[in-house]
């Protein structure tokens, strides 16, 4: 089917001929709250029904931190100094310890926390800018960027009615928040109102073209099928740069994922070069470098940029991926110590609250264990209309032997035409094992040629199955180390 909406952009703003990677900036922008979008591989929405177009702004309970003073809430913020945003960030403490009474120091500080986030994927700091953007709403209740804040918040933790709640009061007295129309769009992208997404960013983009939209933007367009012009935008929103590096960070991250699943590994590695030749730390750069160098058969390489990201602390897809090389190389048993610390991290996370259940249930279906805990955790979102929940979904059915469900909750992943390969492969295997196997080959042929390596322990086995279906070689070769 593809994307249901294309977006309109000014007539001088056509799509290349030739799309090339270029991340010297053309102008910066400054905006608030920046991109927040999902992570293809990380935590997935909840699944709750959302009217299209902004209901009327309703009474919003916060998820509300504990009751705790100024001086408690600014004491119990870590601060590290080796980063642009921690350096901001002390001086953001600081601005609000000079004048506590302020509403828009407790604001911006609690915008730094939110850049603080974006930077290390630690859910922690979800907890301090909540406590930040709370406390400026006591001092001044009708704060329309406070109200994004916690809208914010409450859509990272994945309380989506709540967080389009709080989007809807600041719009009900800024109808162009720029950040409050991204969160609109970012939970109904999140909960699989594609339309209502595109609603939303296009109002970004024509209020503000930046990177902030045409990120958003550049992501959904890749997710509902358009992978060229999703490409095209992600590559405007890296030009446009950002405030802060790790934001542009992100989309080169975005952007080298699309070249992946399109087996493209030289452009998709070109496309993080800014920020390995400055040794980022960027979670996102680092796992799409170690998903490129397994795909390469580079299994040491692999291994360094898992384990790079693993010196800030456990990190679900890192240890996944590290357990998959080791795996992929025959080393059974550092696959299982990597497995292992999957499960207490899954663990500690959901003794704090965490929401990673789809993340575990993939991570349960990849890997054959728990199959019945992975169907309970699925199951969460059997309603689902995301794309990619539906995937994880329809894989973890069919692991446990629902080909029926399996079948039901496929149609709804593939119902965008997301240019994913390892969606594919999974619906491969649903078919064959029903028994379809010119449909299985199809999508199997599809999954294949579009990145032969798509997963260094799933793909050996797409090839043995259309090899089976196809009683002979399914002639798509695996490409040498270091090609493509």
């Amino acid at each position: 089917m593809g994307a249901c909406r294309r977006f309109t952009f000014p007539a001088n703003s056509m799509i290349p001929t030739s799309l090339s990677v270029d991340a010297t900036p053309l102008r910066t922008s400054r905006w608030r709250l920046p991109a927040l979008i999902l992570c293809v591989l990380a935590a997935l929405a909840a699944a709750y029904s959302m009217k299209t177009g902004p209901p009327p702004p309703a009474t919003v309970e916060a998820v509300k931190p504990v009751e705790t003073s100024a001086a408690e809430i600014l004491a119990a913020i870590p601060v590290e100094r080796r980063s642009d945003t921690d350096k901001a960030l002390a001086k953001g403490i600081s601005r609000a310890t000079a004048t506590p009474e302020k509403a828009r120091g407790w604001i911006d500080l609690g915008d730094l926390l939110a850049q603080k986030l974006r930077d290390t994927s630690d859910p922690i700091f979800y907890e301090h800018a909540a406590s930040a953007y709370s406390h400026a709403l006591k001092i001044d209740a009708q704060n329309v960027n406070a109200m994004t804040g916690m809208a914010w918040v409450t859509g990272g933790r994945h309380l989506f009615d709540e967080s389009v709640g709080w989007a809807n009061k600041a719009l009900a007295i800024d109808p162009e928040h720029i950040a409050a129309t991204g969160i609109i769009g970012d939970a109904a992208l999140e909960l699989g109102d594609y339309e209502q997404a595109f609603d939303s960013y296009q109002k970004m983009m024509d209020l503000r073209p930046d990177l902030s939209s045409w990120s958003r933007g550049g992501h959904l367009l890749w997710l509902t099928g358009d992978k060229r012009r999703g490409v095209w935008l992600m590559e405007k929103a890296i030009r446009a740069g950002a405030p802060f590096g790790e934001n542009t960070a992100w989309c080169r991250a975005k952007l080298a994922m699309m070249h992946f699943h399109d087996g493209a590994l030289l452009p998709a590695q070109q496309a993080l070069q800014p920020d390995l030749k400055r040794d980022s730390r960027n979670p996102h750069v680092l796992m799409a470098a170690a998903r490129i160098a397994a795909a390469k058969l580079d299994y040491p390489a692999a291994l360094g940029f898992c384990e790079k990201l693993l010196e800030a602390g456990p990190h679900h897809d890192a240890l996944v991926s590290k357990g998959d090389v080791h795996a992929a190389a025959g080393d059974s048993a550092k696959a299982e110590e990597c497995y292992a610390q999957v499960e207490e991290l899954h663990t500690a996370s959901e003794a704090k609250g965490g929401h990673d259940h789809m993340q575990m249930a993939r991570f349960y279906a990849d890997h054959d264990r728990n199959l019945v805990i992975a169907l309970r955790m699925a199951e969460e979102h059997k309603l689902t209309k995301n794309v990619l929940e539906a995937d994880v979904l329809a894989w973890v059915y069919f692991k446990n032997g629902d080909l029926k469900r399996a079948n039901a909750a496929m149609k709804t992943a593939l119902s965008q035409n997301t240019p994913d390969a390892e969606m594919r492969y999974h619906a491969g295997m649903i078919a064959a094992a029903g028994g379809r196997k010119q449909e299985a080959r199809t999508h199997l042929h599809q999954a294949l040629g579009q990145n032969p390596q798509f997963n260094v322990l799933q793909a050996p086995i797409a090839r043995k199955t259309l090899d089976s279906l196809s009683g002979a070689s399914a002639a798509i070769a695996e490409p040498a180390q270091g090609t493509r």
